[in-house]
């Protein structure tokens, strides 16, 4: 990031200051309720139905929750958040934690390292967005039951994005757009949005969702995808998992917009990208590492993600920056 933006959001804040001399936080200045409802009006500016407002440290966030929609981006360092019933979730450098409006949690105290944005999203701000988005995948449907303020089918999704540097660069961006003094017109902001949400629908393989309603299954089997790619066999895996093997496509389709295979495809046709770019391993040596057996299957598979076939890849991204 910018070190400038980056020394910025840093910064020790005045509320951050008197915590540390001893003071308490000031909940009433967030919001009010028997489980505190803070509230967007009191956080964004008139007239805007988004900001930014780096998280406060130095203090635990007790159970919680928004009447907007919150999207935490850790620029470094990590957070803890706890939901209610479910195990905690950490959230590292570069991850980015959608949150619904309608979800309770608690955060652990950070430390002067642990550097997050929350960016604070008026339900209606997002209706664009939902609308290009559509509503075949979690992230749509996520969007649209906030949209909606109705029930929550999912508290949050976490996108694990910290090694993308497209998004990290549209992350950065939407930041800066948001911290400088003159901020980006509403619908500059917008757009931006929706290209981020967009670009991260593209690494779905990267998206936990909570292990409920259904979802563990999806869960499941996008982490065997993560660390088998090469050698999973999703027959295997719907088996053992007592489903078949079309209803595991089903499922994971609904909920991310993609089947299972194509999963696969997305996570082997990235990691050859990785090695193109990284290795000086052969495109056949390649090919049968990252789970191929047929070099023309994957040339043709190669070509269709990318745009280029293997050679004119490693042609083109030879001697870039890793």
């Amino acid at each position: 990031m910018n070190e400038i933006i980056l020394n910025r959001l840093k910064a020790i804040t005045e509320e951050e200051r008197a915590i540390l001399q001893g003071e308490p936080l000031q909940w009433s200045h967030y919001g009010e309720g028997e489980i505190l409802t803070i509230s967007g009006q009191r956080l964004l500016p008139s007239s805007r139905m988004i900001t930014l407002r780096p998280h406060t440290r130095f203090v635990a966030f007790p159970a919680h929750r928004h009447d907007y929609v919150e999207m935490l981006y850790m620029v470094s360092g990590q957070t803890v958040h706890q939901f209610p019933g479910r195990e905690p979730l950490t959230l590292r450098a570069g991850d980015v934690l959608l949150m619904s409006c309608h979800a309770v949690h608690a955060i652990e105290k950070c430390g002067e390292n642990d550097v997050g944005v929350n960016f604070i999203i008026q339900p209606g701000f997002l209706e664009e967005t939902q609308r290009a988005i559509g509503s075949g995948n979690a992230l749509g449907r996520f969007l649209l039951d906030n949209i909606k303020q109705g029930k929550a089918n999912l508290p949050y999704l976490h996108f694990r994005v910290g090694e993308h540097p497209g998004i990290q660069a549209l992350l950065e961006s939407l930041v800066c757009a948001l911290v400088s003094e003159k901020p980006a017109s509403q619908r500059i902001l917008k757009t931006s949005i929706t290209l981020l949400l967009m670009y991260m629908l593209e690494y779905t393989d990267h998206l936990a969702m909570p292990p409920s309603s259904g979802n563990e299954l999806v869960v499941a089997v996008l982490e065997e995808i993560r660390h088998r790619y090469a050698s999973v066999n999703l027959s295997e895996f719907a088996q053992s998992h007592h489903v078949s093997a079309a209803y595991l496509s089903q499922t994971v389709r609904k909920a991310t917009g993609m089947t299972p295979t194509q999963h696969v495809q997305r996570q082997r046709i990235g990691q050859a990208r990785k090695l193109l770019r990284d290795s000086d391993l052969s495109v056949t040596e390649i090919c049968y590492q990252v789970g191929y057996s047929n070099t023309s299957h994957f040339y043709q598979l190669f070509t269709d993600l990318t745009g280029m076939n293997p050679t004119q890849y490693r042609h083109v991204n030879s001697g870039r920056e890793k």
